[in-house]
């Protein structure tokens, strides 16, 4: 049978912390299922990544060859065109009838190459489809909005917000290009209204993304798991586990979820906290301050492959945003994997696909 080849471009790094369970993992997932494909990953990184770390990262694999760029710090779209130089270098020597680009930049990009790459040819056997995973401008804003800079630094942020917004409307907007047909994957129903409505995407190319979603723990190693940790972490089986998986960031409203757990454990003193976390310190001096029993909570620091296990010793999961856009668009990791493990989840009515 014929070689099939597919391009996956990536333009916010293999370091990213959801790499590997949302773009590696399903990508690794289509090499099982056909084994007539090949796939070449290509990665803009501002920076080279060790060897170590790419050895660490990307498995080696016959069918999947890792292809490394630079990357530009984003100022406006001058600063993209770096890209487009080296994806139209590369897309003349590989396959590329066949792209997903993740996301807006790494979108818009690929149709910048392409338009530049077919001037005079009509070019329509290719098919791009951009992963719209959510609002590139407004987390921007948001991760930006609070910081302590002086005027200059403002009017700056400002500016890349408004730049950003372009490139997402372009990357987005509904067209007839001869080169390329172009589709959109959404992670939500939430945001597939939102691009139609605010970047004019077409409807009618937008589809919800399923690839990513983790499977469902097997109930028979959900209740095996979920006996040995608990007994590991002395959990009766008359404690209600709540449990929080994730970093200590500002958006993922961690002192709100302690204070919820507090208010739980006031109403019933065998309620345990199971924090699943890379920031351990300070996870714990937030639970210092909150005098939290410590035969009431665990923290660790778990295997990306060892999480979910732990995640069948817990009961609830807990997944509290800020009320903002970018969340209420979103379908967060966490959520797929609380999902996967059979957990009740509580949250702060912030995300529409919760709600709904």
């Amino acid at each position: 049978m014929l070689t099939k080849y597919l391009t996956f471009i990536l333009y916010d790094s293999i370091s990213n912390s959801i790499f590997i369970s949302q773009v590696l993992k399903p990508i690794l997932n289509l090499l099982q299922e056909d084994h007539n494909l090949e796939i070449n990953l290509v990665s803009f990184e501002k920076k080279r990544p060790t060897n170590k770390t790419l050895k660490n990262l990307i498995p080696a694999h016959e069918r999947l060859h890792f292809i490394l760029c630079r990357r530009l710090p984003f100022l406006g779209k001058f600063t993209l065109n770096f890209a487009v130089f080296q994806l139209n270098k590369l897309f003349k020597i590989i396959d590329h009838k066949k792209i997903i680009s993740r996301g807006p930049l790494a979108g818009w990009i690929t149709q910048k190459t392409l338009n530049k790459l077919y001037t005079k040819t009509n070019k329509n056997n290719i098919t791009l489809k951009i992963q719209a995973r959510g609002l590139c401008a407004e987390e921007y804003r948001f991760a930006t909005e609070d910081t302590k800079e002086n005027f200059v630094f403002k009017k700056i942020r400002k500016s890349i917000y408004k730049k950003l917004k372009i490139v997402e409307y372009e990357a987005y907007k509904k067209d007839n290009n001869p080169h390329f047909k172009k589709k959109i994957e959404s992670v939500s129903p939430a945001l597939k209204e939102y691009l139609a409505t605010n970047f004019y995407a077409a409807k009618s190319t937008i589809s919800l993304a399923t690839k990513d979603i983790p499977q469902n723990i097997n109930e028979k190693e959900k209740t095996k798991w979920r006996k040995i940790i608990r007994t590991k972490l002395n959990i009766k089986d008359d404690q209600p586990a709540y449990c929080y998986s994730g970093s200590y960031k500002v958006w993922q409203c961690i002192p709100e979820i302690i204070e919820y757990f507090c208010q739980q454990y006031n109403k019933n003193s065998k309620s345990f906290l199971l924090l699943l976390s890379p920031n351990k310190k300070e996870l714990k001096k937030l639970l210092l301050n909150k005098n939290i029993p410590k035969t009431n909570y665990a923290l660790l620091n778990v295997k990306a492959e060892d999480l979910f296990k732990y995640m069948a010793a817990g009961d609830v999961g807990l997944l509290f945003r800020n009320k903002d856009i970018i969340n209420w668009v979103s379908r967060p990791t966490k959520m797929l994997e609380y999902q996967a493990a059979g957990l009740k989840i509580i949250h702060n009515q912030t995300i529409a696909w919760l709600e709904n």
